[in-house]
């Protein structure tokens, strides 16, 4: 997918370009994680975990898959990434910006696309 919103193209080439920001995204592209968890695992501050997640939110390039709750009630978000990867190019003075968004997949949509997979082999 073509990104043609120049204030999202900004958004990705400079999230891509920041090292924690990349590392957000790399960290949460497969399974949804706390802040917790990308901070263990990425080795990032957690004043700059919290920031840049804030502003992968606010440019949509994370979103909440759920809260949860602890033991003691308080709640916490897990965070997916909303792209799966990307690419820049710049081409005779246009910046061109194309990403494949993080879309699960539901189990019912891999049957489906499964079975029809085999019907196109019986034919």
């Amino acid at each position: 997918m073509i990104v043609t919103n120049e204030k999202q193209k900004k958004a990705i080439v400079n999230a891509l370009l920041d090292e924690y920001s990349r590392k957000i995204l790399d960290s949460t592209i497969n399974e949804a994680k706390s802040i917790i968890e990308i901070i263990r695992e990425q080795d990032i501050p957690m004043t700059s975990a919290y920031r840049r997640v804030k502003l992968l939110m606010d440019n949509k390039l994370v979103k909440v898959e759920r809260s949860m709750l602890t033991e003691d009630g308080k709640r916490y978000y897990l965070y997916l990434s909303s792209i799966k990867n990307a690419s820049i190019k710049y081409d005779e003075c246009k910046l061109i910006v194309e990403i494949t968004p993080n879309i699960k997949e539901l189990p019912e949509d891999k049957l489906l696309r499964s079975f029809t997979n085999i019907q196109q082999e019986m034919r």
